[in-house]
């Protein structure tokens, strides 16, 4: 796993004001939380560019510094949650979760295709359907990321989560089932020519059957009058 390391600074003041004059800053507000600890923190400009450069990624552990005064502690954590600016998508909070090296935890590790199918080259789509795998481990032995070798998959087939595998030490608690990528083949297109043909030569539709009886019914009601002439003169 990814290991990095940044420094935050415990903050006491909260609400949407104090996060607003944070993020004006060019910082972030931040929390660090466990069974153990629920601290409200800053999270600076420098400590946010090495946040940036792993992608905020769940599958790093990082190597918090919190910084209270004078006092410093050191903290293994993750990320478990980014919250983003609705408009801007730039990231306006952290939650960090606190985390033991020697127990297990579970995470969200990204898969990455690797390799591509030759019939890709001829027109046919490679469509990768799950994005993430829920691994289970100890937190230093969970990989960055999840490689999916797909350049032998033919047409109509697909990768499931089966068909992977990931080390010893390590479970996948997401479903064995699940697809991973597909890869479908090419839409052929109807020539514009021949769509016109088809069109021309379409049977007629409910409008013309229509119009067929509007036309008849004056008809049906010339009879009808003259039977009614008729038995009056009877």
């Amino acid at each position: 796993m990814e290991r990095v390391k940044i420094e935050v600074s415990s903050r006491e003041n909260v609400g949407k004001e104090s996060a607003k004059k944070i993020r004006f800053r060019g910082e972030i507000p931040a929390v660090i939380y466990a069974k153990d600890v629920n601290v409200s923190v800053t999270v600076p400009s420098a400590s946010l560019k090495i946040l940036n450069s792993i992608h905020f990624s769940e599958s790093a552990v990082i190597d918090l510094e919190l910084i209270n005064g004078s006092k410093k502690d050191s903290i293994p954590v993750i990320i478990k949650g980014v919250q983003y600016h609705p408009l801007t998508e730039k990231v306006i909070h952290v939650d960090f979760m606190k985390v033991s090296l020697t127990e297990k935890i579970c995470v969200n590790v990204p898969i990455e295709l690797k390799g591509e199918p030759p019939a890709v080259k001829e027109g046919c789509t490679l469509n990768q359907i799950l994005r993430d795998l829920e691994i289970e481990g100890l937190p230093l032995d969970i990989p960055e990321k999840i490689e999916v070798d797909v350049s032998a998959l033919e047409v109509g087939h697909s990768v499931h989560v089966k068909d992977i595998t990931v080390a010893g030490n390590l479970e996948v608690i997401t479903s064995l089932e699940e697809t991973i990528a597909t890869l479908t083949a090419k839409v052929e297109e109807i020539p514009e020519e021949e769509a016109e043909v088809a069109a021309e030569e379409a049977p007629e539709g409910p409008e013309v059957i229509k119009e067929k009886k509007e036309e008849g019914a004056p008809e049906e009601g010339k009879k009808e009058q003259g039977k009614k002439e008729q038995e009056k003169k009877e």
